[in-house]
């Protein structure tokens, strides 16, 4: 059957987008173009951790002495039966195995997703949940995203199941309604709350993974072309370009413009989308990194220098490569050569050899140092000169080397669990002592509730490559998007001045968003090539309207495939009896042809 191409006008700029994601830090979004269903990062949130008690790898008699909350409307009995909440301070926390919180579930046939895309490596924590509900698509990530993720999931799945927890019935209603209001505040949604996955699971998500590179084209199924920039914000991280025969469409994510370990972001080809999804600014916009890092040093140096140890809860990727290298630089600096630093993780030997071997991902001034040769970082020096030392847990040979005063990283940055948890005991009744906090994500405040009270000193250096709002600003005049979609948290409020650092200043379109919410984005209308039928064609009489202008009228059958759009003929009515009886069965098949067609449109 031949085929006519020509040019019609058609109302098919727009695309639906669904934000599952709980903060603008934790995106997971669902966006439907020609016809293609893709998914872009599906994080995990891990904040709801500090609402459960700390999990100690030995017994503590401190954090056991720690009160249980007293339930309304209970009998004593039935108190002691309900032993689950501890009240510290004003604060109830959870004595059970801790849960996490997935993206939304309900608003998404998560079986309809054709294509995961994924942006770092701590924005696909939740990819094995996915399988639960139905998901069966593609992933595509970089292939150090895909290998520190792993890290991530399986550092975190050891420490929450090392040790034998049990996971307590908790979410019942009626325990839910006896607890204090200041309870009722922070435990919201607690139906959405999982328990973590198991190492089994970690390794059939990873197997489905496939590794990309920095500028691959990949091909969405003839539709959609998607292609991976380097975004600047830690080792393997990206930003996504999606781009049809009519539109293009950027997604940007976690992204920095500082000069670190990473390759610098790529912003040329993000010029001029139509449509810019913007999400996972910094989570602490008035704090310099820059600055930061040298308060960090400052008080380790005081710290030492009296006799006192220091602990950085951290991830075992990410912001920790830079502070290892500059922390040694500090500390031949400062006269303190001889202070041990040791880092303990079931992933750290993993995640430091995992850092000098993918070289082609890191800034040009690393790349160099590979052809010298030397190691890109330098902690491996570190470690074969004996400076550095990595630990799976603090048994074992830790034990055998353990020397004061030293510099410990350790994880979880929430302090509900890992090996920081022993550290926060052991050091935490000496002044001499110290904890500094460097990671955002969480309240560090609500982090050291279960520890009151404290004698160890805590400070706070949040240290995030994120860009700011004022950057952000800047980047979006020098892209220049059609169209802006972005978490409503980091738009301006009525309140709020056209001057304020504090948001977002759009000159443009744009659509805020948040868990749970759904919008169509309304793009510029394009013409777009339609090939018609001959048969169709063949029916076709154009007048002359004007001078050396003709025009018609036609109704057609407009199929989106692939891409591909295609104008067929109107399939012929049957005849119908107005009057006569209605077949259900031919109605059922109506219904379901409709059904069809609305969702190939849309």
């Amino acid at each position: 059957m031949e085929l006519v191409s020509f040019l019609l006008y058609i109302l098919l700029g727009f695309f639906p987008k669904y934000c599952l994601g709980s903060r603008p830090w934790q995106p997971c979004y669902v966006i439907r173009v020609e016809g293609v269903t893709i998914m872009l990062d599906c994080t995990l949130d891990l904040f709801e951790l500090l609402n459960f008690f700390p999990l100690p790898l030995v017994y503590s008699e401190r954090l056991s002495s720690t009160p249980f909350c007293e339930l309304n409307n209970f009998t004593s009995n039935e108190q002691s039966e309900n032993n689950i909440f501890r009240e510290i301070i004003g604060r109830i926390l959870i004595d059970s195995l801790p849960l996490v919180r997935i993206p939304e579930t309900k608003l998404v046939d998560f079986s309809m997703v054709d294509v995961l895309l994924i942006s770092n490596c701590f924005s696909f924590l939740s990819l094995p949940y996915l399988f639960e509900f139905g998901f069966s698509g593609k992933v595509y990530a970089t292939e150090p995203t895909k290998q520190l993720g792993r890290q991530l999931m399986e550092e975190l799945c050891e420490f929450l199941y090392r040790l034998p927890t049990p996971s307590k019935n908790w979410r019942d209603e009626s325990i839910l309604q006896s607890l204090p209001e200041c309870a009722v505040k922070t435990l919201t949604d607690v139906n959405s709350w999982k328990s973590f996955y198991k190492s089994d699971d970690i390794t059939s998500a990873i197997s489905i993974v496939q590794g990309i590179s920095y500028g691959q084209k990949l091909d969405l199924f003839g539709s959609v072309q998607a292609t991976a920039l380097s975004s600047g914000y830690c080792l393997g991280s990206c930003n996504w370009l999606m781009e049809t025969k009519y539109s293009k469409i950027g997604y940007v994510s976690s992204s920095s413009t500082f000069t670190t370990h990473p390759c610098p972001m790529e912003r040329q080809s993000l010029l001029s989308c139509d449509a810019l999804i913007l999400s996972s600014l910094t989570n602490a916009p008035s704090a310099n990194p820059d600055t930061m890092l040298g308060e960090l040093c400052t008080k380790m140096a005081t710290t030492l220098r009296g006799g006192g140890n220091v602990l950085i809860p951290c991830y075992p990727t990410g912001v920790v490569y830079d502070l290892l290298e500059c922390l040694h630089t500090f500390l031949d600096n400062a006269g303190l050569v001889g202070v041990p630093v040791y880092m303990i993780s079931p992933v750290a030997k993993n995640s430091l050899s995992l850092a000098n071997i993918y070289a082609e991902w890191l800034c040009e001034a690393k790349q160099s140092k590979v052809y010298q040769p030397e190691h890109p970082f330098p902690h491996a020096e570190f470690i074969k000169s004996g400076r550095l030392k990595h630990f799976p847990n603090i048994y074992g040979d830790l034990g055998n080397v353990y020397q004061t005063p030293c510099v410990v990283f350790a994880g979880h940055p929430s302090l509900r669990c890992g090996d920081a948890v022993h550290f926060m005991e052991v050091w935490g009744s000496s002044s001499k002592n110290s904890v500094i906090f460097t990671e955002p994500g969480f309240d560090y405040l609500h982090a050291l509730t279960p520890y009151q009270p404290l004698n160890m000193k805590a400070f706070y250096f949040p240290i995030d490559p994120c860009m700011n709002f004022f950057v952000a600003n800047k980047l979006l005049k020098e892209l220049q998007p059609q169209v802006l979609i972005t978490p409503t948290d980091y738009l301006p409020s009525a309140a709020q001045t056209q001057k304020d650092t504090t948001c977002l200043q759009p000159e443009m379109p744009f659509y805020g968003v948040k868990r749970g919410s759904v919008v169509k984005v309304e793009l510029a209308s394009k013409y777009k090539k339609i090939e018609m039928t001959s048969e169709l064609a063949s029916t076709i009489f154009p007048q002359e309207i004007n001078p050396g202008v003709m025009a018609t009228s036609l109704s057609g059958l407009l199929t989106i495939r692939s891409g591909n759009n295609k104008l067929h003929p109107l399939p012929h009515p049957k005849p119908k009896n107005l009057w006569g009886h209605t077949n259900a069965q031919s109605l059922i098949e109506a219904l379901k042809e409709v059904q069809d067609l609305y969702h190939i449109l849309f």
